[in-house]
């Protein structure tokens, strides 16, 4: 991740396993539909979100969790946002 990237948008997936979100229970693939609270305060251990569970393809189902900070800068655990609507982003020129 580069150091000018935010540490998570919407539409980036996440591959969480137990010990990546408060209150786990097993391992878990959300793709990040609204971003609630902690990430602009850095004295938060955790970023609330809204996601869209997506196990076996795309569940669908949508869940409201706490993601720990620590776990997405680990490698694997953050896929890189697409543009929602399937349209690829705009290159930059210079």
């Amino acid at each position: 991740m580069a150091t000018d990237d935010p540490p998570l948008c919407v539409g980036d997936v996440l591959h969480l396993t137990e010990a990546d979100w408060v209150y786990g229970d097993r391992d878990l693939t959300v793709r990040v539909s609204d971003i609630r609270y902690g990430i602009d305060k850095p004295d938060c251990l955790v970023i609330a979100i809204l996601g869209t569970v997506m196990e076996f393809g795309r569940d669908g189902r949508m869940l409201m969790l706490n993601v720990y900070k620590s776990a997405l800068s680990r490698p694997g655990v953050r896929e890189h946002r697409r543009a929602v609507n399937g349209v690829d982003p705009p290159l930059e020129t210079s």
